[in-house]
């Protein structure tokens, strides 16, 4: 029965057989690799070399060249490009290849084993390479291959794991060698008993001791290289692992309540800013790190070193088996549940169902008989929520290909990882030339161990590696391992944090070993000196003063600017910037002197910005630069300095004329909407109110006696300018000075609409920096609301006569006088409407406006009004009413003349100067008008009388007398019909519409006649006519 092989994501085992290759001591090197999730077992490694009878079979492998094309071996592989890559099938992942040879015609070949699940950034993975026969590979699977170069690629042959994997190759020998880690029995580790742990961990470490210095020990590659081994041990063992590793070992393994793979240590370390920082990390992926040194693989049991002289000679195919158990939790979760994986993972998953105890268990606890009471006890130990401990027996196989070892790694492909850094400097005052860091990528293709890392320079390579011990200690001092760290684009990073400034740049080699020590070539690469930081962007605090004003007009300077920067000192620069020599400075667009300075010192500059107009305010511009010792300019500082000119814009003017509101509305307000040309260089406008009485007691002035407003305002507006306190007025608001769509500055309120006083508006205009005209030199702007008085409905007579036509009488009662004497020289108003009956009067056309004459000496106004009978439509009712209204008030006092003051104030809905009319009285009781002629219609001319071929009788008259539409009934034709001896009877009334009428006899009587008669719209009579005719 074949062996379970762990899967190689948890434990796997590797092997080579050295014989004179360079960097490793003569013999079969075995090395396994553990997962975190299981951690070290319990116990130390059992390791059995199986026998091969060299019984081989071909491998069934699918070549394809570089564009896919099916291959058939032989094949000569100039003539597919160089390149082809072989893929097996037929091996499940479960019973793999785990050695292969392929026969080749080799005239410069190279044969990669690839990866069979994994790639990289780059492609395939490559595990192993072989540049000379024999092409031949030992590993966990074997399923892809990969050759490129010259030669012809002929048959493979291939090893499979059950052929060698037998329980009974091993299952009645004792191990051929066992190794493990150096600690005693405790809670969590039962050592080989024949042994002395740590004495089997000295003796693999020295089995191995390197006999020639690494690329990180010996980065120039001088010669002689080679070196002590027993000094190199002694290094090991009595240095190296006592201070770096046994601390890990001793915090992971002692407390029965806590296993290694939960287990953390912690220590102080120095951060960054050079200060004690305590840091914790997990032991178990710890020491698997510091495994990638293989002599500390070796002390920790994770590789060992068998000596050709103690197993049996090398083979083509050397097998080894290793077995291990360990404590697991297999419900501990790997990892949560998502959408790609669905269930979270947990380590039983992965370790696959328990075995039952039989053959392997008995036979490894025959090997470590102290074991086994340490599994019993798993059961009893705390597991918290990754549930209970359990015991778990896992093997490995490790196949080393004879006398082909893997060839070192290639030589990595390097790339400056991102741009270089430069460092802050350790002494802020005195910086000095100051370092940079640069992150080097190690290319697509991961490292398989450690990593050699030196600069390079005129005085030859620097390794950039700790060193351990220090010299002149009584050991020999080496480089310590360096690991790459894992980027998040899924490169390979290391890093030079203390590169020297040098003008060229910097260079370094890196060399790569594999899992076993074998180092490969160096790499090289080199990069510029990074770019020096510029100088941050200057700080300004800016301040203006500004100059008073001197009554001038045109543009001026408008005051001075003071300017006062601070250079940084060294210790607040960026990291690795040049100290700043020299400040520049631009106001306005126009440039001022350089300026040069220190770090640290504070400058102050006065400056003047371009002239300004009257009262200008804007944001003047200030760029400032910083200068490096090389010229290097900084980013420049734009700041805005808001600045104004402290003269007054001009006033608006304006004229003694009374502007008017709007009437009062329901809510007792009236509006009051003024507008006036923008003024130049004002920001906006200060709008005052004040009542006539209030500014005439400032003014000791007594007001006018009179009903006219406009009187009463003259001498207040003539005596603005010495209204000089705002006390006097309220103040009403503000408005911009942005003109509307019209080009004027409007401003809006509501004032009282009860006001019979005069009221005064002050405009005062203001520059942005709020600089605001004389108050004093602003003129008044007279402000009246209008009265809201009607007259009583006046009386209005109407008669017409038939010849003379129509005269209306108006008459007006109780007008006051105060309200007519508001407008001297004026007469009231009137206007007359007319309309149909059934019009309400407000809504009736106005016929005609006039003036009231009088007053009589009952105080009566009137009007006669004449229409002539041309005028007045015959038969149509006219319906007539009258409406009055007091007076305009007029604009100006009597006998004053002024024109409207040119770019001044105006109301916004009417026109200055006009008069402010009065409103209508009630609509007068109606009287009505009817125009009758004095003669009655007279009779019809004769008809034609015609006679239709069905007897009927047709009459057609015409010149017919007719009414307007809108006369109350329309003209009518009556028609009689008889015989003779026979009374006339009445046939039909037909309305008169048009001169024109025709009239049919529906059913007409032998030898009748006909009688016409008009009819008037009032009912008078015509003579009648009479029409015979015929029948047939």
């Amino acid at each position: 029965m074949s062996l379970d092989v762990a899967p190689p994501t948890l434990f796997r085992a590797s092997a080579i057989a050295a014989a004179g290759v360079p960097w490793l001591a003569d013999g079969f090197h075995l090395r396994v690799k553990l997962n975190p999730w299981i951690g070290f077992p319990i116990h130390p490694f059992a390791a059995w070399r199986l026998g091969f009878d060299e019984e081989l079979t071909e491998l069934p492998i699918q070549w394809r060249d570089s564009y896919g094309n099916a291959l058939t071996v032989p094949f000569d592989l100039e003539q597919t490009g160089g390149f082809a890559e072989g893929s097996l099938f037929g091996y499940p992942a479960a019973d793999p290849c785990i050695w292969a040879e392929v026969d080749v015609d080799d005239r410069g070949l190279r044969v990669d084993l690839l990866d069979a699940l994994h790639a990289t950034a780059g492609g395939a993975r490559v595990l192993a390479t072989r540049r000379s026969a024999p092409f031949r590979f030992g590993h966990t699977r074997v399923a892809r291959l990969q050759v490129s170069g010259a030669g012809t690629v002929s048959t493979a042959w291939g090893l499979r794991q059950t052929s060698v994997l037998q329980e009974t190759a091993i299952a009645d020998r004792p191990p051929d060698l066992v190794f493990g880690l150096p600690l005693p029995l405790g809670p969590w580790y039962a050592p080989d008993s024949n042994t002395d742990p740590l004495g089997a961990a000295a003796e693999r470490v020295a089995l191995a001791a390197p006999h020639r210095l690494n690329p990180p020990d010996n980065p120039a590659g001088r010669l002689p290289d080679d070196t002590d081994p027993d000094a190199e041990t002694r290094r090991i063992v009595e240095r190296i692992a006592p201070e770096y590793v046994d601390p890990w070992l001793q915090s992971g393994w002692y407390d029965p309540d806590l296993a290694p793979a939960h287990a953390t240590f912690s220590d102080s370390v120095t951060g960054a800013d050079n200060r004690p920082v305590k840091a914790t990390a997990a032991i178990t992926p710890s020491l698997s790190t510091m495994a990638v040194d293989p002599q500390i693989a070796r002390y920790l049991g994770l590789a060992t070193t068998v000596p050709f002289s103690a197993t049996a000679p090398i083979q083509r195919a050397n097998v080894w088996v290793v077995a291990g158990r360990w404590a697991v939790q297999r419900e501990r979760t790997l990892h949560p549940s998502s959408e790609q994986l669905g269930a979270p993972l947990t380590l039983g998953d992965v370790l696959g169902p328990p075995a039952s105890g039989g053959w392997a268990d008995g036979l490894l606890d025959g090997v470590f008989p102290e074991a086994p009471q340490l599994i019993g006890d798993l059961a009893q130990r705390p597991g918290g929520e990754d549930g209970p401990w359990s015991g778990a027996t896992l093997f490995a196989v490790a196949v080393a290909a004879g006398d082909a070892p893997p060839d070192p790694p290639d030589p990595f492909q390097l790339a400056a990882a991102e741009p270089g850094q430069w460092n802050p400097s350790a002494d802020p005052d005195d910086p000095g030339p100051g370092s940079w860091r640069q992150p080097v990528s190690l290319g697509a293709q991961p490292a398989r161990g450690m990593v050699g890392f030196a600069r390079t320079g005129p005085d030859g390579p620097v390794a950039l590696h700790r060193f351990a011990p220090p010299q002149a200690q009584g050991y020999v001092t080496r480089a310590l391992p360096l690991v790459p760290n894992w980027a998040a684009n899924n490169q390979r990073v290391v890093e030079d944090r203390t590169v020297p400034a040098d003008p060229a740049g910097a260079s370094w080699r890196v060399w790569g070993a594999d899992e076993f020590g074998q180092w490969s070539d160096g790499a090289e690469l080199g990069v510029p000196l990074p770019m020096r930081p510029a100088p941050p962007a200057p700080v300004l605090e800016a301040t203006f003063r500004a100059e008073p004003a001197d009554g001038s007009n045109g543009p001026r300077v408008p005051g001075t600017l003071r300017l006062r920067y601070t250079a940084p000192d060294p210790g607040s620069a960026a990291p690795g910037s040049l100290p700043i020599v020299e400040l520049r400075v631009g106001v306005d667009g126009e440039p001022l002197a350089p300026r040069p300075l220190d770090p640290g010192e504070t400058v102050v500059l006065e400056a003047t910005p371009e002239p300004f107009d009257v009262g200008e305010r804007r944001s003047v511009r200030i760029v400032s630069t910083y200068l490096d010792a090389d010229g290097t300019a900084s980013p420049a500082s734009e700041n805005d300095c808001a600045v104004h000119d402290t003269r007054a814009p001009q006033v608006v003017p304006t004229s003694p004329m009374v502007l008017w509101a709007g009437q009062k509305d329901a809510t007792g307000l009236a509006e009051l909407a003024l507008r006036w040309p923008p003024q130049p260089h004002a920001d906006r406008y200060r709008i005052y109110l004040g009542d006539a009485r209030r500014l005439a007691g400032e003014l000791g002035l007594s007001l006018p006696l009179t009903p006219v407003r406009a009187t009463q305002a003259h001498p207040i507006h003539l005596a603005g300018d010495q209204l000089t306190t705002k006390s006097a007025f309220t103040f009403l608001g503000e408005t911009g000075g942005a003109p509307s769509g019209d080009g004027f500055v409007h401003f809006a309120t509501r004032i009282p609409g009860g006001l019979r006083s005069i009221q005064f508006v002050r405009v005062v205009p203001l520059t942005a920096g709020g600089a605001e005209a004389a108050f004093p030199s602003c003129g008044l702007v007279p402000i009246a609301v209008p009265v809201q008085d009607r007259p009583p409905p006046p009386l209005l007579d109407a008669r017409t006569d038939p010849n003379l036509g129509l005269t209306l009488t108006l008459r007006a009662h109780g007008l006051r006088p105060e309200l007519l004497g508001a407008a001297p020289g004026s007469a009231p108003e009137y206007h007359l409407r007319r309309t149909s009956r059934g019009v309400d009067g407000h809504y009736a056309p106005i016929h005609l406006t006039g003036y009231l004459s009088g007053p009589d000496a009952d105080g009566v106004w009137s009007a006669t009004v004449n229409v002539p009978p041309v005028e007045l439509a015959p038969f149509v009712h006219r319906v007539w009413y009258a409406e009055v209204r007091y007076p305009a008030e007029p604009a100006l006092p009597p006998g004053v003349v002024a024109l409207p003051a040119d770019g001044g104030i105006e109301p916004a809905w009417s026109t200055v100067g006009s008069s402010s009319e009065g409103l209508w009285s009630e609509p007068s009781l109606a009287a009505e008008s009817l125009l009758v002629p004095p003669d009655g219609p007279g009779a019809p001319a004769a008809p034609d009388v015609t006679t239709g071929a069905d007897g009927s009788v047709a009459l057609s008259l015409g010149g017919l007398p007719t009414a307007l539409p809108a006369a109350d009934a329309p003209y009518l034709l009556e028609i009689y019909r008889g015989t003779a001896g026979t009374l006339a009877e009445q046939q039909a009334v037909v309305p008169v519409l048009d001169p024109t009428l025709s009239w049919t006899d529906p059913s007409p009587v032998p030898d009748a006649h006909f009688d016409l008669v008009v009819v008037d719209p009032i009912g008078r009579r015509s003579p009648a006519t009479r029409a015979r005719g015929a029948v047939a």
